[in-house]
């Protein structure tokens, strides 16, 4: 599997899929012009890569200081690949703006939705 690694921009994350290391990382702010198009091909790869092809050990940080509602729909498809997929160990870690009630609120809501990930909160 080829690594997918894009920089951040003012309006997309900074996206690290790293198949070797096991990592996976959205960072930054998102609201891309077509959430769509952005985000199809992180899926396909998040389904690949878990549709058989994990490393013994995942870590997924989600730290997305903003999102608008088109991502919010991206971000379900993302943790619903890997609720699907099949893995051996994972970590998954939303990180939050302490002083942002919002951010853990959407916290609490996709850890909720996804329970199954044991989604933890890291406050920065």
């Amino acid at each position: 599997m080829e690594n997918i690694e894009l920089k951040k921009t003012d309006n997309a994350p900074a996206v690290i899929l790293n198949y070797a290391k096991g990592f996976i990382e959205l960072d930054g702010k998102s609201y891309p012009e077509d959430t769509f198009e952005f985000y199809v091909p992180i899926i396909v790869w998040l389904e690949t890569y878990f549709g058989g092809k994990a490393q013994p050990k995942t870590v997924v940080n989600i730290k997305l200081t903003y999102f608008n509602s088109a991502t919010t729909q991206s971000l379900f498809d993302i943790l619903d690949a890997i609720q699907d997929g099949e893995y051996h160990e994972l970590e998954v870690n939303w990180f939050y703006d302490a002083d942002n009630e919002n951010g853990l609120e959407d916290f609490e809501d996709y850890s909720d939705e996804f329970a199954d990930l044991n989604i933890k909160a890291v406050a920065r």
